[in-house]
């Protein structure tokens, strides 16, 4: 079985990650599944070198209009002769669904986000009309996807409201490689509790209620911010130079390899709007963490509250310093918690669980489609 899969970049976000883990994997595991990889934009750092290192045709699309970029991707259909073609992320997947009509090749989606979420925020009246447009252009053409890989429920409810109809899905949770000679945790010698967040600087990750949320605490608790600068960016580090926080909060930048930053750490710390799956937090909790999460549905999917999680309202920082403070009092939670998490980690978010999963989800719906031909 070849499999054309088609995604926007392979840069390091979260469902890129995602993504190259299964392809890798299942490519090797299972003789009868060979990918071919395509992507739109070179974004860097990225997974490039890994894909071809083992020997995955990777092909860029450099056309740089729609229907160039369609009329191309048609044309890497016809050369590879796939049995399934996959999309992941909105771009992909509408120039995926073009190429689509007039074919008899199986086309499956991911869907990897909440992306019409109602507390998106939006910066203008003339970007609120644009994302309506699109997800007028999402809902009319989904009619042209075969078959839905979701990576929650969560996820998948939200499609099932926004377009308006059922569809065939399947959901297949993120995983995450369990840690191996996990280096030793070297504890904040100032005896601060440390807090982590692994998280891009965008409005919708809820990084300002999080500082907030840290303001009593001054010189008892250590935050860290891991990721990528974004569009909150400013408004966080004048947050911070304005109370004079700089000694408490770090702003850590882009690792690579997250695990010492987040084995080092005390709680692992999300205040996100909404997500997808959120792999951050799985992989928090592959390496025993306790969490502080906001209580949206998502987090909700892979936290057990008062097991392994303190939830807390989203936007409510008043209420997000109660639970810090719980943990700041009570150290010995913060094993029990922990311990908690490795046992949910263990059990459902495994890299092969995934790796099974989609394996899975392939064959079922090639197997599915060949008998219905027949």
């Amino acid at each position: 079985m070849k499999i054309l899969l088609l995604i926007n970049s392979f840069g390091r976000g979260g469902a890129e990650k995602s993504t190259v883990s299964f392809i890798l994997k299942v490519n090797k595991q299972y003789e009868n599944i060979n990918f071919v990889c395509v992507y739109l934009h070179p974004y860097k750092p990225g997974f490039y070198d890994e894909i071809e290192q083992n020997k995955i045709p990777l092909i860029h699309i450099k056309e740089k209009g729609f229907f160039s970029r369609v009329k191309r991707f048609k044309g890497i259909i016809e050369e590879f002769h796939p049995d399934i073609v996959h999309s992941v992320l909105f771009d992909s997947n509408l120039i995926s669904r073009f190429s689509s009509i007039g074919r008899n090749e199986i086309f499956v989606e991911s869907l990897v986000n909440k992306t019409y979420s109602k507390d998106r925020e939006y910066q203008s009246r003339n970007i609120q009309i644009k994302s309506y447009l699109i997800k007028l252009i999402d809902k009319s053409s989904s009619y042209l996807v075969d078959y839905f890989h979701s990576v929650g429920f969560a996820v998948a409810n939200h499609y099932l409201e926004v377009y308006n109809r059922k569809f065939n899905y399947t959901v297949v949770e993120r995983g995450r490689l369990k840690p191996i000679n996990i280096p030793e945790k070297k504890g904040n010698v100032s005896g601060k509790l440390t807090l982590l967040t692994l998280a891009r600087q965008e409005y919708q990750k809820g990084l300002l209620y999080l500082l907030e949320a840290m303001l009593p605490f001054r010189n008892m608790v250590q935050l860290q911010i891991v990721g990528r600068e974004g569009s909150a960016t400013e408004e966080l580090k004048e947050y911070v130079r304005r109370n004079n926080m700089e000694n408490d909060v770090e702003f850590c930048g882009y690792f690579d390899d997250i695990v010492p930053l987040v084995n080092n750490a005390d709680v692992y710390v999300s205040a996100s709007l909404y997500e997808g799956l959120p792999g951050s937090v799985i992989e928090a909790m592959s390496l025993k963490k306790p969490l502080i999460l906001s209580d949206i549905e998502e987090h909700r999917e892979v936290a057990i509250e008062n097991e392994n999680v303190l939830f807390f309202q989203p936007k409510n920082s008043r209420e997000l310093s109660e639970k810090i403070e719980i943990f700041l009092n009570d150290r010995k939670l913060l094993k029990k918690f922990g311990s908690r998490s490795m046992e949910i980690f263990n059990e459902r978010f495994t890299e092969d669980s995934m790796i099974k999963g989609m394996a899975e989800f392939y064959l079922n719906i090639f197997e599915k489609e060949k008998t219905s031909k027949n």
